[in-house]
């Protein structure tokens, strides 16, 4: 029988094929907002990270398979390993149910506010303006915690640190060429949610 370490890296590894596959198609809907070269190499660390998880994901699955599922990476006696990996477990689903959400129900991009399409926001961005920053959170934590990594837990630290002038740079791009994105800059908030009625773009 597959032990639970099997079980929980296909989980992780299915969590990444979502992502991946779906960030192509955003990437094309957003091309014309990408960043200067300047701005991509913030884009680094999450590359190196979803590359070295990737390996460990890989690593792991084959060991476990090769040594007929006696391979067990997870202390099953000990309450720490067992709580981490819970949490990552959570964490990795709200990844999932977040970016599924944002990139196919999602109706109002904030970035694509002009005087002609003048619509009040709906959904996440009437809340916060970068929602994809808890998905990068949940997935790179996510990761950290299930595979018990710390070398990834280090990198998830550094991604979300990076993130943060990330979206500032290009916050300030886009501003300069869409005066109501600059507006609604001013009412929202960039990471934390406001709950709080928003009041109207004019």
């Amino acid at each position: 029988m597959l032990n639970i370490s099997f079980y929980l890296y296909i989980f992780v590894l299915i969590i990444w094929l979502i992502y991946i596959f779906n960030s192509f198609y955003q990437n094309y809907r957003m091309k014309k907002f990408i960043p200067s070269k300047t701005i991509e190499v913030l884009t680094i660390p999450f590359y190196i990270f979803s590359t070295l998880s990737f390996y460990l994901l890989t690593r792991n699955i084959i060991i476990i398979i090769s040594t007929g599922n006696r391979e067990k990476f997870i202390n099953l006696n000990s309450l720490w390993p067992i709580i981490l990996v819970i949490t990552g477990i959570v964490f990795c689903s709200c990844s999932a149910i977040l970016y599924i959400y944002a990139n196919f129900f999602e109706k109002s991009f904030p970035s694509c506010i002009t005087a002609e399409n003048n619509k009040p926001l709906e959904g996440l961005y009437k809340y916060i303006r970068h929602p994809s920053y808890y998905i990068f959170f949940f997935i790179t934590f996510g990761n950290a915690l299930c595979l018990l990594s710390l070398p990834l837990f280090i990198l998830a630290c550094i991604n979300h640190i990076c993130l943060y002038f990330y979206y500032m740079i290009e916050e300030n791009q886009i501003r300069k060429t869409n005066a109501d994105y600059d507006k609604y800059l001013k009412i929202s908030n960039r990471f934390l949610p406001n709950f709080f009625k928003m009041p109207a773009i004019n």
